[in-house]
This record gives C-alpha cells, sequence and structure tokens, in this order.
C-alpha cells in the first residue's frame, strides 16, 4: 500500500511539473484555460475579411470581429490583437478591445460590446512591406480563453490590383462570343501593380490547377485549348503579390466562356495547297502549321523575344524592331523559274520593317516590307542599288466623337522571282481599294544571287536592311519595339510557266 501511495505522488508531481512548466511559457500575467466554445475571430479589411483577401495597404480601414456573438459569454472580457513579424517579434502596439479596464495593452479601446463594430486596429507607421502574422486573443482578464493568428502581407503603399481576365482569341471568327472547338484561347490576367512586386498567378480549370508562377515569367497570359465538347466552361485566377503564398488569399477573378463545334474561324488558306511550304498561324507557338516538326518552327534572332499580344478580343503574335523570329531557309533552284508568293495577314501596331528577305549567304541582297504613316514601301536592295514601290493605304476612318475605327485585319502578299540575275516583286494588297495598286508595276533589281533564302519577320536591328538611300532612313527609334501583330503568315511558290501552259493547253483545244 505505502509503494502504491509513493508512485502516486510521484505521478502527481511530475504532471504539477508539466503543468508549471507550460503555463510558465506564457506572457507574464498572462494564463491561457482551455473554452468550452470556439471563438471565431476574424478581420474586416474595408468590408472584406481577411479569409477571402490577405492583403492590407497602410490606407486600409482594418477592424477586428468576432464571427458569432459574444455578448451571452461572461467569460469574455476583452479582445487582444498585436502584430508579429517573420522573426516572430511583437511589432507595434498592443491592441486590447476592452468591457472593462485592461492595464496589459499598450493602447485599449473601452467598448460597450465586442458584438458592435469595434475600433480600426492601427497598423504601425513605416511598417515595411512584407509578410505578417496577426495575433488575436481571447480574454477574460488576464487569463488568455483562446489564441488565435491569421497570416496577411502587408503591401504598404504599393498598388496590387486584379480587374479581371481579358479573353483573346486568335485570327478572325463568326463571333468573339463563341468559341471554336480546338482553338487555342489566350487569357490575360488585367493587373497592375508597382515595380516592386513580381506577381504570383495560378491558373484553374474549374477545380483542376492547370498552370501557375510568377509574371515576371510569363504566368500572366494562359493558352487554353477549348476542347472537343461544346458547353459553358469556367476559368479562374487567383493572385498574390510574392510567390511566398502560404497561408495567403489572394484576389480572384473567374470568366465563363462558350465553346460551340458550329463556330468557326477562317483562314487565309489551307494545308492540302500542294506548292505550300511554310504556314503560321500564330495560335500560341511558333509551329509551322504544314509540318509541326521543330526544324520547321520559327526561331528568335534578335536580343528582345517576340510577345504574344491581346488587341480587341484578338491576340498575335508581335515583331518589330529588336524582336525579330527568322523562318527556315529556303533553297533556290539551280534552273527554271519560280515566282514566289507570301500571303499575309496582321494588324499594324507602328511605323517600321514588317518583315524582310534575305538572300544568299552574305546577306547583301535583300527585299523588306515597311509600313511609313499611311504608306506601305517595298524595298529591293543590294550594295549597289536600292529600288522602291510605294502604296498609299486608306486614310482611317474615324467615328463622330472623332475617335479612330479600329483596323481590321490587313491582307496582303508579295510575288517575288529570281531569274537571270534579276530579282523582281510586287506587293498585293487585298481586301482595300487603293487607287495606285492597279498601276502598280514590279520592281526590278539587277543582282546575282546565291542560293538560298531567309524570311525574318520584324527587324534584327542589322545595318545591311536599312540604308541611307532607302525611303525608310527615318525609322522609329528602338523604343517603339512592336510593328506588326501577326496573325497568320504563308509562303507558296507558282509552278513554272512551263507546267502551267502544259495543264491550259488540252482545255483550250477541247474548248
Amino acid at each position: 500500500m505505502l509503494g502504491m501511495c509513493v508512485q502516486k505522488v510521484i505521478k502527481t508531481a511530475i504532471v504539477l511539473i508539466f503543468t508549471g512548466a507550460f503555463f510558465g511559457g506564457c506572457e507574464a500575467m498572462d494564463t491561457l484555460l482551455p473554452s468550452a466554445g470556439h471563438y471565431r475571430v476574424n478581420l474586416q479589411v474595408n468590408n472584406v475579411s481577411l479569409d477571402e483577401c490577405s492583403f492590407i495597404r497602410y490606407s486600409d480601414k482594418i477592424h477586428p470581429f468576432f464571427e458569432e456573438p459574444v455578448s451571452d459569454d461572461k467569460d469574455v472580457t476583452a479582445l487582444m490583437v498585436f502584430l508579429k513579424n517573420s522573426a516572430g517579434e511583437v511589432t507595434g502596439r498592443k491592441v486590447s478591445y476592452s468591457i472593462n479596464s485592461d492595464n496589459s495593452a499598450d493602447m485599449v479601446f473601452p467598448v460597450d460590446s465586442l458584438d458592435n463594430d469595434m475600433p480600426s486596429f492601427p497598423i504601425p507607421a513605416n511598417l515595411p512591406m512584407g509578410k505578417y502574422t496577426l495575433v488575436f486573443q481571447v480574454m477574460s482578464g488576464k487569463d488568455i480563453l483562446q489564441r488565435t493568428e491569421k497570416t496577411f502581407y502587408y503591401l504598404s503603399g504599393n498598388n496590387f490590383s486584379f480587374s479581371g481576365i481579358n479573353i483573346h482569341i486568335p485570327g478572325v471568327v463568326e463571333s468573339p462570343l463563341i468559341i471554336p472547338k480546338d482553338t487555342n484561347v489566350m487569357l490575360e490576367a488585367a493587373l497592375d501593380f508597382n515595380n516592386r512586386l513580381n506577381p504570383y498567378i495560378i491558373w484553374y480549370d474549374g477545380k483542376n490547377k492547370i498552370s501557375e508562377g510568377k509574371i515576371s515569367d510569363g504566368a500572366g497570359i494562359l493558352f487554353w485549348q477549348a476542347p472537343e465538347q461544346s458547353g459553358f466552361f469556367s476559368l479562374r485566377a487567383e493572385v498574390f503579390p510574392i510567390e511566398n503564398i502560404k497561408d495567403l488569399s489572394g484576389y480572384q477573378n473567374e470568366v465563363s466562356v462558350l465553346v460551340s463545334s458550329k463556330a468557326k474561324d477562317f483562314d487565309l488558306i489551307s494545308e492540302d495547297i500542294p506548292q505550300l511550304i511554310h504556314w503560321y498561324t500564330f495560335e500560341g507557338n511558333f509551329n509551322n502549321s504544314k509540318a509541326a516538326s521543330e526544324e520547321r518552327a520559327l526561331k528568335s534572332v534578335s536580343k528582345n523575344i517576340p510577345a504574344w499580344k491581346g488587341v480587341n478580343g484578338t491576340y498575335g503574335l508581335v515583331t518589330g524592331q529588336e524582336a525579330a523570329l527568322s523562318l527556315p531557309n529556303i533553297l533556290i533552284p539551280s534552273s527554271g523559274s519560280r515566282i514566289w508568293q507570301t500571303l499575309f495577314r496582321l494588324k499594324f501596331l507602328d511605323d517600321g520593317v514588317i518583315f524582310s528577305v534575305f538572300f544568299g549567304r552574305s546577306n547583301d541582297v535583300h527585299m523588306s516590307l515597311l509600313k511609313e504613316g499611311q504608306s506601305l514601301v517595298l524595298v529591293l536592295q543590294s550594295p549597289l542599288e536600292t529600288v522602291s514601290q510605294v502604296l498609299n493605304l486608306p486614310v482611317i476612318n474615324v467615328d463622330e466623337s472623332g475617335l479612330e475605327i479600329e483596323e481590321p485585319f490587313f491582307t496582303a502578299g508579295i510575288n517575288f522571282s529570281i531569274m537571270q540575275n534579276q530579282i523582281s516583286a510586287q506587293i498585293n494588297i487585298m481586301g482595300v481599294t487603293i487607287e495606285n495598286e492597279l498601276n502598280a508595276k514590279p520592281i526590278l533589281l539587277k543582282t546575282p544571287v546565291e542560293d538560298k533564302f531567309q524570311i525574318i519577320l520584324g527587324f534584327t536591328g542589322g545595318s545591311k536592311e536599312i540604308t541611307e538611300e532607302s525611303p525608310a532612313e527615318n525609322l522609329p527609334e528602338l523604343d517603339k519595339t512592336f510593328t506588326a501583330l501577326w496573325d497568320e503568315f504563308a509562303l507558296y511558290y507558282m509552278p513554272p510557266i512551263e507546267t502551267i501552259i502544259a495543264k491550259l493547253r488540252p482545255m483550250v483545244n477541247e474548248y
């Protein structure tokens, strides 16, 4: 019996030692007591719960509140609120919202009831931007009934907003509100933020996370391929001011898109053309639509990588000064003549070089298409000679208020041929009437041409492309990076004239 009593005394002593150690670790005069209920404490930032959005600015009004009434709980006498930094140190003053007098806080707000609107919590002056923890202590006198912590990100005076998701569809479609199946849709997060921030974004298709990353890495744009089945689909994005998003709730926006198998998009050509060599539709990738292999893909050849850009509900690939892409080399036949044709659809963004064709290995013979004001300029140039053709574009239409009416896609083509040490070229504009187009004749450049040529979309900045003798001597400065938004570009060739005559002769004889 005596042994059993000794064992009980030892067990009791151990329990008391651990209990004392636990309460000794709390702040002075505070005792954490078990709570019969769960007190749901939160913070409102401009009338939005911290659980819905975890970002606070220095100008925000933030108010603590109990999500469920506590006025009938006589044990609850105050709510203590204070901040801790990332190192766990208390930052600023401890604030007590107290029904009775409270001498343990740095600042006391007397309140009649903790269920009513409480005064705003003061953010410390000059608080650095960063991640913080807000501590709520439900008090009963000097005892702590419950301690709750919530994390937020302090933006200080920096801008950070997310106004919505912009939807851009490639090319020309019957209706921008109905998306054809398998279409590569571009979703763009409409963000406004200071350059001190590098926001982080997560994209969702329904409940499934499909992409995430930093805005600086291009994650603000998502290419979403419409499925085979028709119907409405919900796409959502959540954005944060930092990559470390643990315990934070971001800004969210959602869009619903309608996919229909009856909707159609319109391409200039199709891959069924036998003479087709290259065909790019710029639907979120650099691939050749005729032969989607790595060897046939577009390659960046400039210090700036061309970008995808959305304009008024459509999108394409933008190129321009110091932002250029090259097509694979094309071999020129050693015998016979061949007429090459480019066909393209684009929107003009600024003056400058639209694209160029470099002949031979030395690149000192080339052809360029430029936009200068309301004119298109086709230039053939060699080390000894420069010839050009100028076509005036239609006057830009304006509405009743004097604003420019958005121009449709511009469709045109250039025919050029290489024969007997001579290059000839002519531009053909489709879909618009231009007075001097009917009278335009091909321009001719007498020069030896080597065995290949290469097409460059945009402008590489090489001095051989533009010289003082060229009509484009006053190109814009390099800060005007983009000149064209591409929707489609194709290169194909016409059969030799002998082949055409051979095919026509039986038809003529039959007639």
